[in-house]
């Protein structure tokens, strides 16, 4: 049978090609009900009533922003209604084809079973004449038909094809293979050739550039770390060596991430605004160095945070999003001045990471992360001065101050990392203590929250600033004496006691100080800092290795190829003595037959003589 469209191979085709989508379609919506109606939030229980109120929120903020409201969410939703509505369409014309049904001659020749023989004739004669491919030159399925209809009739009227259909199924006899092209017939008609050429040039010429266009231009803005290339093009002319945590916000809006969120709609309307926002936290920001309008805006919605200033409801989403995307900017503009060995930036980033997860600013106090103003932190004096207190005297501190939760304080104030931290320089698999040049040196920096009991974890941040749910992290920091960063790795462990280890190649000989710091991602005045000093010696200092008797042994015997090499050579000199010893057998007889011949010379010269 030579090759032919065949409908249900197209269908097939279909069916299996809307199922790759549908599949995980239908999985990902099923779980975005599951999460929004029936699975219960991942929140622990609230430690004060401000985190109470906090989480209360995060609720009604997540049904407000429901991701089922959602742009994406919808279209999806959408696409995936209308293909399955096709899919179930095909699935029926499929069921209903007769081309992938068994071959049956009486529904072909549409009679009943019971025909007789002039019945079986009369349908014949009636289809043959109504699809006989003379009568319809522009119906490509009419030939096929006509032939399926000669076959039918064969079937009913043939012995020898009856017998092959009632065993085989088709009248012909057994079929090994059936080889279709798995395209529609409607392809094959001359009133779709244009539609159906136009519709090939447009998926190749437009549809096909047009996506590739798209996702090489939308990948090809992002690098490392999922930033923006333009965002650390930004970074490389923004932060400098001076750069304290008083700029870190004009550097931080300026990222490419935030230029589309920020983009005023009408500037115009926005002026207003903008301008009113400016003489709210002019007092907070130093003079600023870019005047672009973005950066601008960006940098003062920025420090109404810090400042904690109420916004208007789009200002106030805007700043939402700003603050809670810049955690991954912070830590590329940490990689940046690791990069470039400052660690006095690198620390003022990380001061004003410190500053943004709890909403303070420079002018505020450490203490206000308990949970009280301005006025009672000033009153309370110095966070440090305060948690070293026991319960009864924190208790006679509060008791002077106004209009505060005292048992919401000393909840904060209990949940508070307190951190010990000790180090260790030692070179592992030593056999002794001392640290010689290019030995692998390993600081262990051992911390103990002393505010945990034993077994106990550490637990979510405790910020009124922070919108969402953190967990608790710590940039471990090691620096020479002249500032410059040998290691900084950001630590997330939240058990009781936990080890951090740094390795590096030890320096040429020398003494050498350095500087170990753990310096808090989340709260504001509880890092620590520990010094470490340590003596490199010269390696020729090294006593010298001595081999044991038997590994001496080993390296004097001979190796497999050595081995080989000699028996080799053996039987070269084997052959090379049998063919000496034949030489010196020739030469013999050749010198006995020569004096041979001259015995015979002697003796024919005597007798002529004679």
């Amino acid at each position: 049978m030579g090759l032919q469209y065949d409908n249900s191979a197209f269908y097939y085709f279909l069916l299996s090609s809307l199922s790759l989508y549908l599949l995980p379609s239908y999985i990902y919506i099923l779980r975005t009900l599951y999460r929004q109606y029936v699975a219960k939030d991942d929140f622990k229980a609230p430690r004060t009533s401000a985190e109470a109120a906090k989480i209360t929120k995060i609720k009604e903020l997540k049904k407000k922003e429901s991701v089922l409201t959602s742009k994406s969410f919808l279209l999806n939703l959408g696409l995936t209604v209308t293909l399955t509505l096709l899919f179930l369409f095909l699935a029926s014309t499929l069921s209903q084809d007769s081309e992938i049904m068994s071959f049956d001659p009486y529904e072909i020749l549409n009679i009943d079973r019971a025909a007789t023989t002039k019945d079986i004739k009369s349908a014949y004669r009636k289809k043959s004449l109504k699809y006989h491919p003379d009568k319809n030159p522009d119906n490509p399925t009419a030939q096929a038909t006509f032939m399926l209809i000669a076959k039918a009739y064969e079937a009913l009227t043939d012995p020898t094809a009856k017998s092959n259909w009632e065993k085989f199924g088709n009248p012909d006899g057994k079929q090994s293979l059936e080889i279709s092209i798995g395209l529609p017939t409607f392809l094959l008609a001359a009133e779709w050739r244009s539609i159906i050429l136009l519709t090939y040039l447009f998926c190749m010429v437009v549809l096909l550039p047009s996506g590739v266009w798209w996702y090489y231009s939308d990948s090809s803005k992002y690098g490392e770390n999922g930033i923006m290339y333009k965002t650390w093009g930004w970074l490389n002319h923004a932060i400098q060596q001076q750069t304290d945590r008083r700029g870190i916000p004009e550097v931080l809006a300026g990222c490419a991430e935030f230029h589309e969120l920020v983009m005023p709609e009408n500037i115009e309307k926005e002026k207003g605004e903008m301008a009113e926002l400016q003489g709210k936290v002019r007092e907070g920001m130093i003079r600023p160095r870019y005047n672009h309008v973005l950066v601008v805006k960006g940098n003062m919605l920025l420090h109404s945070h810090l400042l904690r200033l109420p916004l208007s409801p789009n200002y106030t989403q805007q700043r939402r999003q700003i603050v809670s995307n810049s955690t991954g900017l912070l830590k590329a503009m940490i990689d940046h001045s690791h990069q470039k060995m400052w660690l006095k930036t690198a620390m003022e980033i990380i001061f004003f990471s410190q500053h943004l997860i709890q909403a303070l600013w420079i002018s505020d106090s450490p203490t206000q992360q308990l949970g009280i103003n301005k006025q009672n932190a000033k009153k309370l004096g110095s966070l440090d001065s305060f948690l070293k207190l026991n319960l009864e005297g924190k208790k006679h501190a509060l008791s002077k101050l106004q209009n505060i939760n005292a048992e919401d304080v000393l909840t904060v104030a209990g949940n508070l990392p307190q951190l010990s931290v000790t180090t260790k320089v030692f070179v592992e698999d030593d056999e002794d203590s001392k640290i010689y040049q290019n030995d692998l040196i390993t600081v262990r920096v051992s911390s103990l929250r002393d505010n945990l009991s034993e077994g106990e974890k550490a637990g979510d941040v405790i910020s009124d600033g922070w919108e969402g749910i953190r967990k608790e992290g710590w940039w471990c920091i090691l620096s020479t004496r002249d500032g410059k960063i040998v290691h900084i790795e950001k630590v997330t462990n939240d058990d009781r006691e936990f080890d951090h280890d740094i390795k590096f190649m030890a320096p040429p000989k020398g003494k050498y100080e350095m500087m170990v710091q753990m310096l808090s991602a989340d709260y504001l005045g509880l890092d620590h800092k520990e010094p470490i000093s340590f003596e490199v010696l010269d390696p020729a200092l090294l006593p010298a290795y001595k081999v044991h008797e038997e590994d001496a042994a080993l390296d004097d015997e001979p190796t497999m190829f050595e081995q080989m090499m000699a028996g080799n050579i053996e039987e070269e000199s084997d052959d090379s003595d049998d063919e000496n010893e034949v030489k010196k057998v020739k030469s013999h007889k050749q010198e006995d037959s020569d004096s041979d011949d001259d015995s015979s010379d002697e003796e024919v010269e005597a007798k002529k003589n004679k």
